[in-house]
């Protein structure tokens, strides 16, 4: 008989401001799929994860979040209550999950016609179609980008505390709109695997700027 082994899961509290962070591959191997022309904006920026990232591979990207956290942190906004930023393209976010669906209709509707947004979220978030998220399929919804090896977010006090998590036991996925497409979206399937590989001999080098080694 098989020997069944124990399954091992972090279980972390609640951040007050959902502020999750995922690894740096994620957005690391979106941006080297995916062409994004102009200024790239990440309204929920945290630690500065995907600026970073946009900007080591000669992308123009500018971070606020609701709390400034990094240099990386242009200044503190509330991206759903105050004035955006101007002059922007794009926006590439991990928004906190609880607001996820008010920060990608708000995305939607001050992106300009072209320009694109890229969400993180769970792959089961696209399930709510036909209920609670009953705009989702008319909108500009360009391609899901399914995520493997699954990422594991634990919340930023994890990460600044040192703890270096396992393996995630949720599958996670960006989804991309570009305002003005119409026709149906595509799925791609995006291994982070090499993505991770490039940052091990980036941080080897010391040529990585984040100061979070995960």
């Amino acid at each position: 008989m098989a020997k069944i082994r124990e399954k091992q899961a972090h279980l972390w509290e609640r951040d007050e401001f959902d502020w999750y962070v995922e690894p740096r591959e994620c957005s690391r191997a979106l941006f080297t799929v995916e062409r994004f022309e102009g200024l790239i904006w990440d309204p929920a920026c945290g630690s500065g994860r995907i600026v970073q990232q946009a900007k080591s591979l000669g992308l123009n990207a500018v971070g606020t979040d609701i709390v400034r956290r990094s240099g990386y942190c242009l200044r503190s906004l509330d991206f759903l209550n105050d004035k955006h930023v101007d002059d922007f393209q794009n926006i590439v976010m991990n928004p906190p999950f609880s607001d996820a669906e008010d920060f990608i209709r708000r995305a939607l509707k001050i992106v300009p016609k072209g320009g694109k947004i890229a969400a993180i979220l769970p792959i089961v978030w696209l399930t709510g179609f036909s209920t609670k998220r009953n705009w989702l399929p008319a909108s500009p919804l360009r391609k899901v980008f399914p995520l493997s090896p699954r990422p594991s977010m634990p919340p930023g006090r994890v990460i600044e505390a040192g703890e270096r998590p396992g393996n995630g036991t949720k599958d996670y996925c960006w989804l991309l709109w570009q305002i003005g497409y119409t026709g149906s979206a595509e799925v791609v399937f995006l291994n982070t695997s090499k993505a991770r590989d490039e940052l091990a001999v980036l941080d080897s080098e010391g040529q990585n700027e984040s100061s979070f080694k995960w």
